[in-house]
């Protein structure tokens, strides 16, 4: 339907006879175009008619716009569902490894323990030191030098001696010095002298570690017990095991304490 809408007429002008009539051939014409304005031939009048064909009313916005997002959308959503899968994987497979990797040093490390042999260790020499014009009553006033020959017998294994060991000299039951055993390190299968500095305690020195000093032309023997709490690992290229206590206790006899001393007889059990 198509036209425009005439200004309105003056009321004296005014009949039934006035309004416009359509034709039945009009109503039976084809569909006007999707948009079409008619211009008004009188310039005068500002109101047009505009006709749209219902079929071809646009909306806003446009269903596409609604499936192109709705598609869009959901991409990283499916995105972030399968990389979530992934990222516990990776994590779950370094777990994994790393509990290989644990378990299979623990491993090592028992198999190490439990293959290896502790050390063994002797006496090798005594060396007494006291103040001069001591009178020897005291043993703190002397200071003793023992030299320790450890030996290592495994083959593949090397041995750390920590820091902490406490060594003490006896004589009839009674700590006559104490020191401490030094840090150092042994390498597998071979031996390696040890030298322990002791410093003497307050305790009264027994008549015979007394006469053993003094002698000159007469020795005088005496038999002496030593006592170190070691604390030890054992190695295996850079693997180390944890710290292992260790007792040994070592009863040997001196010919003299003075000058000349030389060890009789000696016996270490660990």
């Amino acid at each position: 339907m198509e036209g425009r809408v005439p200004p309105a007429p003056d009321s004296d002008d005014t009949d039934d006879n006035s309004l416009p009539l359509h034709s039945s051939a009009e109503s039976k014409s084809p569909p006007p175009s999707p948009l079409l304005i008619t211009p008004p031939p009188d310039m005068h009048s500002e109101t047009y008619v505009i006709q749209i064909p219902k079929d071809q009313i646009y909306r806003i916005p446009p269903p596409e716009n609604a499936l192109f997002v709705e598609r869009h959308g959901k991409k990283p959503v499916e995105k972030n569902k399968k990389s979530r899968p992934n990222c516990w994987v990776w994590i779950t497979g370094s777990i994994l490894v790393v509990l290989a990797l644990v378990i299979a040093l623990i491993l090592v490390t028992l198999s190490i323990v439990y293959r290896s042999k502790s050390p063994s260790f002797s006496v090798a020499h005594v060396l007494v030191k006291h103040a001069q014009n001591s009178t020897h009553k005291h043993s703190q006033s002397a200071g003793y030098t023992i030299s320790l020959k450890a030996n290592n017998p495994n083959e593949i294994m090397g041995i750390d001696y920590d820091s902490g060991g406490v060594v003490t000299l006896s004589s009839e039951g009674k700590k006559i010095a104490t020191g401490k055993f030094p840090s150092l390190e042994q390498g597998d299968n071979g031996f390696k002298k040890i030298k322990v500095f002791l410093k003497g305690t307050k305790e009264t020195l027994p008549k015979e570690i007394e006469k053993s000093m003094k002698a000159n032309k007469t020795k005088v023997p005496v038999s002496l017990t030593l006592n170190a709490k070691l604390r030890v690992k054992l190695k295996l290229g850079v693997i180390k095991t944890w710290i292992i206590d260790m007792d040994v206790a070592c009863k040997f006899k001196v010919n003299t304490l003075g000058v000349g001393s030389m060890i009789l007889s000696e016996e270490c059990q660990n």
